[in-house]
């Protein structure tokens, strides 16, 4: 049997039997922000159990990988069997890796590579891990992968030659699949070491590719229902029989339960798409439903039930819990479904109401009981004075040291201001800014002023959860200051 076909029997019988777990919750690593190239990579990998975190909640991705990590990653994510059975021989863990290449094919002695036993905890270069890479991919791959745009000319690289025959084959392979690229100063850094960031992307792009190329593969896996607010199991564990490559959120349809009635599937917080061949236990994260979303599941229960009609379902209350503009709120707040706005000052005066509302306040550096009034639209007095009194009662304690609420700004002003349905909280520390400039407020700088709303904070939970929208990330992607409009102190319960 060639050493191709060898691994690819190896990947194959991983796909079938592999046992690695992943978390059962989505965690965060403290030294790895959404912002990093490889985060995607990375989280995916540590869901699937390919990497893992060194301690403290963090993964290390600017860490010089070892070849003791690089081969546990790698036979771990492509001969699981050959490193459990290592493992269990009571190895450890940077010598189960070495032991399983080498039972696996991955790590061969004709290849020449500059490791033993006792250089484990050495760094590993680019070349040394590129011939690893190459030997775990089966040999239809260069017939299954198809690489979108153009891919590097590797003897075109200014340290192609440094390379001996080896190292080139696996550095050409890679390329042509796209899978490694030289460097931006025309080089393919042979004997330079990589980081832990950089070693997971590899694994995982080699991965893409087996599992391309073992599509279809039945599998039998465990899957794990998780809340992913509390990370507490919703359901049992469910035993399912599927495919490799198939997707994860075409497995919710099958999870048909009572006990998922009022959850959602999360799209943003299942890491993993696609069932792959290097896991087995997969963990699909719900969230809980809002009382809107609840209200309007059991109206439609009882739509099929034949107790309530379709024709209801715009007048249905539930609206009024939803982000955004719809009738039933105009509805509510105009009194004419096809409203949008007071005609006029006079108008608008007459349904405002002054609302006294609990908050925290700072007094040198403490946090202090003191209340605060507002005007707003009076249908909604009553729901403003709930969202402040949920604020107030939040273990974070959000300090609110100014308010404003309705504010008549012009016959023309289109501005949710005027319908006193707008509230402002911190104006000066929750600045209103366009690509960059600011409009008003002074910053905004969450996490070190107290007063700076964060997209994570109670403030803008409870608002979402009782219809209201943000202005920090209401019209614009993400909250990111740099680009787009923001206006972190606004909340609006129309959207606008």
């Amino acid at each position: 049997m060639s050493i191709k076909h060898r691994v690819q029997s190896l990947a194959l019988a991983g796909a079938l039997t592999l046992t690695l777990s992943v978390p059962a919750l989505a965690a965060g690593y403290s030294d790895l922000p959404s912002s990093h190239w490889a985060y995607s990579s990375m989280m995916e990998a540590a869901e699937l159990g390919v990497i893992q975190g060194v301690s403290d909640g963090k993964l290390a991705p600017s860490d010089t990988m070892s070849w003791g990590q690089f081969l546990t990653m790698l036979t771990r994510t492509f001969a699981p069997q050959s490193y459990a059975s290592a493992s269990a021989s009571g190895l450890a863990w940077d010598q189960a890796g070495y032991a399983a290449a080498e039972q696996a094919g991955l790590l061969r002695q004709e290849d020449g590579l500059p490791v033993t036993m006792s250089s484990l905890g050495s760094a590993i270069s680019r070349q040394d891990a590129a011939v690893l890479l190459y030997n775990a991919l089966p040999e239809e791959a260069w017939d299954v992968w198809y690489t979108w745009g153009e891919t590097q000319e590797p003897s075109a690289l200014s340290d192609w030659y440094q390379m001996d025959a080896v190292h080139q084959q696996a550095v050409a392979g890679l390329a042509e699949l796209g899978i490694i690229n030289g460097k931006s100063d025309g080089s393919f850094g042979c004997t330079d070491s990589i980081q832990r960031c950089d070693g997971t992307v590899l694994v995982m792009r080699v991965l893409e590719v087996v599992d391309s190329c073992l599509q279809y593969t039945p599998k039998d896996i465990t899957v794990r229902i998780v809340n992913a607010q509390t990370g507490q199991s919703i359901l049992p564990d469910q035993q399912m029989s599927t495919q490799v490559g198939t997707y994860l959120s075409s497995l919710s349809y099958e999870l048909e339960s009572d006990g998922l009635k009022y959850y959602n599937y999360s799209w943003s917080d299942n890491l993993v798409s696609e069932v792959s061949s290097a896991c087995s236990t997969y963990t699909l994260y719900y969230q809980p439903m809002t009382q809107a979303e609840r209200e309007e599941a059991d109206f439609w229960e009882k739509v099929e039930q034949g107790l309530a009609s379709y024709e209801d379902y715009a007048k249905q209350d539930f609206w009024l819990k939803f982000q955004g503009e719809n009738e039933r709120k105009y509805e509510l707040l105009f009194g004419d479904a096809a409203k949008r706005r007071f005609a006029n000052q006079e108008e608008a005066k007459a349904a405002m109401t002054t609302v006294t509302i609990p908050v925290w306040k700072l007094s040198g550096g403490v946090k202090v009981s003191s209340t605060l009034s507002l005007t707003v639209h009076a249908a909604i007095a009553e729901d403003v004075k709930a969202i402040f009194t949920e604020i107030y009662n939040d273990p974070e304690q959000f300090p609110i040291h100014d308010i404003g609420g309705y504010s008549w700004r012009g016959d023309s002003a289109t501005g949710e201001h005027n319908c006193g349905t707008a509230i402002d909280i911190n104006a000066n520390e929750n600045y209103q800014i366009r690509d960059g400039q600011v409009l008003a407020g002074s910053l905004w700088q969450p996490g070190s002023n107290p007063y700076s709303i964060s997209p994570e904070s109670s403030v803008v939970r409870i608002f979402a959860e009782h219809g209201w929208s943000w202005g920090g990330d209401a019209w614009a992607d993400g909250s990111d200051a740099a680009t787009g409009y923001h206006d972190y102190m606004h909340f609006s319960y129309m959207g606008g």
